[in-house]
């Protein structure tokens, strides 16, 4: 521990130094209140012994002081010294923030067992202070498995349905388009039967490391199912997202994942939906924008698989009121 003792006794002061530092302990001596404030400012001691008549400013008013530093001069021990204390001395002292009183001259013995007292005081703080961090880091952990996709590591699909709903309405109020591509792996079932569900989830996780490769950072990325992916993006016209998906198309196919059982390709190849609101578009309701994708994305199935088919939200969708 790091011990403080101010007391004005040179020679007194001393012996307890020498005392302390036989323990094993680092002492640190001061002259007055003001030293002592000083000290506890830079850093506060682990324990203070002050004496009672240290002066300038007062023993309590430096109580006080030391108090109002906050931090861990909130937990540490202030302990007053004195050959003897009054019931007033006393209650006035507890009001400053002191812990404890000791007589002088010191019994050493009585010193020892305060410097104990102090140890255990400063372990349980560090378990207390430590507790509160692995809370703090757990409960970040847990913030963002509520948000992300465990496998995966980009966002989940409740974080898609958030995003897609304020996105939504962000564009609308600005007037500027917003884009939905949804794409799906291309018989993927039937890979998961012939690889294992292991090999399964090899390959999703590295589609969508390359989907996230692959994006403009205004992009939002998410797995919505288990071979579905979502994507989001502001401020593109139809030609613009297009051509967005076309490319993605050839990033997976670009992995070449071995997929024997495809009705496609040698490789893992995925479909796309794409939809859009705004400019060519209308905005409805946000639902409207995720159904356009799925129609969109059942046609491309239905044409032959790893292609890019779009949906433009028709006239028809009833509007909302602005």
């Amino acid at each position: 521990m790091r011990i403080l003792i101010a007391d004005a006794d040179g020679t007194y002061r001393q012996t307890i130094v020498k005392y302390i530092e036989g323990l094993g302990h680092q002492a640190q001596e001061a002259l007055s209140g003001r030293q002592v404030l000083d000290i506890c400012r830079v850093k506060c001691p682990d324990l203070i012994l002050l004496d009672k008549n240290i002066g300038s400013p007062t023993a309590n008013e430096t109580l006080k002081q030391i108090r109002q530093l906050g931090g861990v001069a909130l937990w540490n021990p202030l302990v007053l010294l004195s050959a003897s204390f009054t019931d007033d001395e006393i209650e006035e002292a507890m009001k400053a923030g002191v812990d404890d009183f000791l007589p002088k001259p010191l019994s050493l013995i009585r010193l020892k067992a305060r410097l104990v007292a102090a140890q255990r005081h400063l372990d349980l703080k560090d378990q207390v202070f430590t507790v509160a961090h692995d809370l703090v880091v757990a409960n970040r952990a847990l913030e963002g498995r509520v948000t992300q996709d465990v496998m995966t590591g980009i966002a989940n699909a409740s974080s898609f349905d958030d995003s897609l709903e304020r996105d939504w309405f962000k564009a609308k109020r600005a007037q500027s388009s917003l884009c939905l591509i949804l794409l799906n792996l291309d018989y993927f079932q039937a890979f998961n039967q012939v690889y294992g569900a292991e090999a399964g989830d090899n390959a999703i996780k590295r589609v969508a490391e390359a989907l996230k490769l692959s994006l403009p950072q205004s992009a939002f990325l998410a797995r919505t199912t288990g071979e579905t992916f979502a994507v989001l993006i502001n401020n593109l016209s139809q030609d613009e997202v297009c051509q967005l998906a076309e490319r993605l198309r050839q990033v997976v196919l670009a992995l070449k994942i071995p997929h024997s059982r495809s009705g496609c390709s040698e490789f893992v190849t995925a479909s796309f939906g794409v939809s859009l609101a705004g400019k060519e578009g209308v905005f409805t309701q946000p639902l409207d924008l995720r159904e356009a994708a799925d129609f969109a994305l059942y046609q491309a199935k239905h044409a032959g698989r790893n292609r890019v088919n779009f949906e433009l939200m028709a006239d028809s969708f009833n509007k909302i009121s602005t």
